[in-house]
């Protein structure tokens, strides 16, 4: 492709097959004002598994010029999407994932955006996967990525940002290796003085994950970083419930617990009643229901699992930050 194109999209995969093939199926069907252009920059780690990328590198987008596949040593997403927003060309550059299918209007949307206000970190939306519907209404324990903009946490799996912007903070903090580089770069666009902006009018739509119960403990310290972003942005304290949680379940997790211990020490089963806020909590998860409800009392027991080992690392990298975060 000749010329500078108007955006580029950058997208780290995790060497999703089928969600990359399918994520740079829907950036071919990107429906962009006349005489705009685009560019893809999907980058990978170095010595992943071969498949995925074979598949992709056959891609109609590469096969124009339109998409590149870049290798770097960076394990995780914020060296990978600082890779790849270095790499490309653009003056805006838009990221999003492999488990992601932007929707046609998704960079027309950013690029109107950008040109009311040029400097401003640009924040779209997520939504379920159409395609996975019935997943997220039947599969247990199923994981969401759905919001609408403007929120605290900036997730970049819709989001636009100028590339001045980005130099000028420096890109990602490569030292966030699960999750909160995100949140923590636009949060330093923010304190740098870059504008906030929400497009709700560009959304991805995002697959849904099953991981299960195994899986939901594997990833039970993911967010664990919380502590150390609200140690280094406070004012990220105000969205956290009573600015100490994680969320409302970690706090209805300790209440009850602080109950049963209660009971079990006393033989009283007045402390029992504890639990009553977090079971409120989780057996209306699938909505309120007979069908909901039962759904979510079967996960009952894995529920108070996942909770414990969350509120278990998040109390060690408490203490390690010097701030608390439950």
């Amino acid at each position: 492709m000749s010329g500078t194109p108007d955006v580029s999209v950058v997208m780290a995969t995790a060497g999703r097959r089928v969600g990359l093939l399918w994520a740079l199926d829907a950036l071919a069907a990107q429906e962009l004002p006349d005489g705009r252009t685009f560019e893809v920059v999907v980058v990978h780690t170095e010595g992943t598994v071969a498949p995925p990328l074979d598949a992709a590198a056959e891609h109609p987008l590469v096969a124009a010029g339109i998409a590149r596949i870049v290798a770097d040593p960076a394990p995780f997403a914020a060296g990978k999407r600082n890779a790849g927003w270095r790499a490309s060309r653009a003056p805006l550059v838009a990221f999003t994932d492999d488990d992601c299918r932007p929707r046609p209007d998704w960079l027309a949307a950013f690029l109107l955006a950008h040109e009311a206000s040029p400097t401003a970190f640009l924040q779209g939306g997520a939504a379920i996967d159409p395609d996975q519907e019935r997943v997220a209404m039947r599969a247990p324990r199923v994981r969401l990525q759905t919001f609408v903009p403007p929120t605290p946490w900036a997730e970049l799996c819709s989001a636009a940002i100028p590339r001045g912007a980005l130099e000028h903070v420096g890109g990602l903090d490569e030292t966030f290796e699960r999750a909160g580089e995100d949140t923590d770069l636009a949060w330093r666009l923010r304190d740098a003085g870059a504008p906030w902006v929400a497009v709700p009018e560009a959304v991805v739509d995002h697959a849904v994950e099953t991981p299960g119960l195994l899986g939901a403990l594997r990833v039970a310290a993911r967010f664990v970083d919380g502590p150390r972003l609200v140690r280094r942005h406070p004012g990220l304290r105000r969205f956290y419930p009573a600015g100490v949680f994680w969320s409302p379940a970690h706090a209805w997790w300790l209440l009850g617990a602080l109950g049963i211990g209660h009971s079990v020490c006393r033989c009283r089963p007045l402390g029992l009643g504890l639990t009553a806020p977090w079971l409120a909590w989780h057996l209306t998860r699938y909505g309120r229901s007979p069908r909901g409800i039962a759904r979510s009392a079967a996960e009952l027991p894995g529920d108070a699992l996942i909770d414990g080992a969350q509120i278990a690392s998040f109390a060690l990298a408490s203490v390690r930050e010097r701030t608390p975060l439950l």
